[in-house]
């Protein structure tokens, strides 16, 4: 894992490369994006939370889980993980965000459960 330095604090990435592992370690992704995002292509295994409604959600989260954050390319999921760790919540962005896991995953899917694009 990464360490940089976001809005106020440290925070942590994790690389696209990693992402599989961690999901099979427990790890929750949490995709922060728009609706038409989400629609577009995301992550099978994500959980989509616009970052718009995350600080009304945080309830639902457990402090002793471990969350990576996603956007399009790293900017939005950064302020997430800045805002969560101030909340006592584990959390880590994503590096490069869906634009680049959407290289290497086969897993980015759309509603129609057939491969996604990312916009």
């Amino acid at each position: 894992m990464l360490v940089v330095f976001g809005i106020g604090n440290e925070i942590e990435e994790v690389q696209s490369e990693n992402l599989e592992n961690l999901l099979v370690e427990g790890y929750n992704l949490i995709d922060v994006r728009e609706q038409d995002e989400w629609d577009a292509g995301h992550h099978s295994d994500a959980t989509h939370i616009p970052m718009g409604s995350l600080p009304e959600k945080i309830i639902d989260f457990n402090e002793d889980e471990k969350y990576i954050i996603i956007c399009r390319s790293g900017g939005r999921s950064a302020r997430v993980c800045s805002f969560m760790e101030k909340e006592g919540y584990s959390s880590f962005n994503l590096e490069g965000g869906m634009n680049k896991l959407s290289l290497t995953s086969e897993k980015i899917v759309n509603l129609d459960g057939t491969t996604g694009t990312v916009i």
